[in-house]
């Protein structure tokens, strides 16, 4: 299990969602930085409980392009894994 300090938290815009049948969503995102904007992306077990402004848990297909996320993630190997996902409002 991690340790606490190894949970970071992302703010981001979305700037697509990719579907793969039978396999993990892919979001590609873009962080706000000193020089600008830095393109990044996690990927997401469609499985998993996702929640939008009112915190009741929805399905996978209410992260659209365009919205704003909250993401708890942590590195694995070098990959961003993505534990929880909060849609703010817009």
């Amino acid at each position: 299990m991690a340790k606490d300090e190894d949970f970071k938290i992302l703010t981001a815009k979305v700037v697509s969602v990719s579907e793969h049948l039978g396999a993990a969503y892919t979001i590609e995102i873009k962080t706000k930085s000193f020089i600008g904007y830095k393109d990044g992306s996690l990927t997401i077990d469609p499985r998993c409980t996702f929640y939008k402004d009112d915190k009741q848990p929805k399905a996978i297909d209410i992260i659209r392009p365009g919205d704003t996320i909250e993401a708890t993630y942590i590195l694995h190997k070098g990959i961003k894994v993505a534990l929880n996902i909060i849609v703010k409002p817009r």
